[in-house]
């Protein structure tokens, strides 16, 4: 099944603040989907990030085009695609992810609690960026394109693969940490996928948060 942009709608989406002290919001409309955090960051054995998702499983593929990207941590904030084995802070997960001044590269974390790489700094890129992930059996890569039409294996220093062990369900999404207190924004459209975000889900654990609260508290921890 093809997932037409159409789909950008709150009622097909789950939004999960993930980890310890983590808060933010997704916002719905025409087909954009905006995610705002304050969260930590996505390294180490365990997240702190927002996750605007849907479960899945077996092979798929998701992207969509990065319209515009305000990290509020310039060096490793990060944003882009992910696809984890639960919601959990230490699941398993491949992520394709935009920093600040940093770059553009695959991160993953090859088992529950494991470590995440790797550490060096991606590849340049300008927005706006069409980006995808996909899973064939276990092995999970990452393109770039400029028109969403031509894909290139996000290589050099991306990776551009990973092999990751990952059972049953699964969940797949857009991810956003600001890794430190300040608010961080990233506007996702053109979100498309196959076999993935097949069913009517109800939002669950969405967050009544606005942005604007959450500019207006930025530095408070909420645990």
């Amino acid at each position: 099944m093809t997932l037409a942009a159409h789909l950008a709608h709150a009622g097909k989406w789950e939004t999960q603040a993930i980890g310890d002290g983590a808060e933010g919001d997704a916002a719905f409309a025409d087909d954009e989907i905006t995610v705002t955090a304050i969260t930590g960051d996505i390294w180490d054995a365990a997240d702190t990030l927002m996750y605007v998702y849907q479960e899945t499983n077996g092979d798929m593929e998701i992207s969509a085009r990065v319209a515009e990207y305000t990290p509020s941590n310039p060096d490793w904030g990060k944003a882009g695609l992910m696809i984890r084995q639960s919601v959990d802070a230490d699941a398993a997960n491949a992520f394709i992810n935009l920093t600040g001044t940093n770059g553009l590269k695959l991160i993953h974390r090859d088992a529950q609690a494991g470590a995440t790489g790797p550490g060096d700094a991606g590849v340049d890129y300008d927005l706006p960026l069409y980006v995808k992930l996909t899973r064939v059996s276990d092995t999970f890569t990452a393109f770039t394109s400029g028109d969403g039409g031509s894909w290139v294996e996000a290589g050099g220093g991306l990776g551009p693969a990973a092999d990751i062990p990952m059972n049953g369900t699964i969940v797949a999404g857009m991810a956003l940490s600001s890794n430190g207190p300040d608010v961080a924004e990233i506007v996702f459209d053109t979100v498309d996928g196959t076999d993935v975000f097949t069913r009517d889900v109800e939002p669950g654990g969405k967050l009544a948060t606005t942005w604007a609260e959450l500019r207006a508290d930025r530095g408070r921890v909420v645990r």
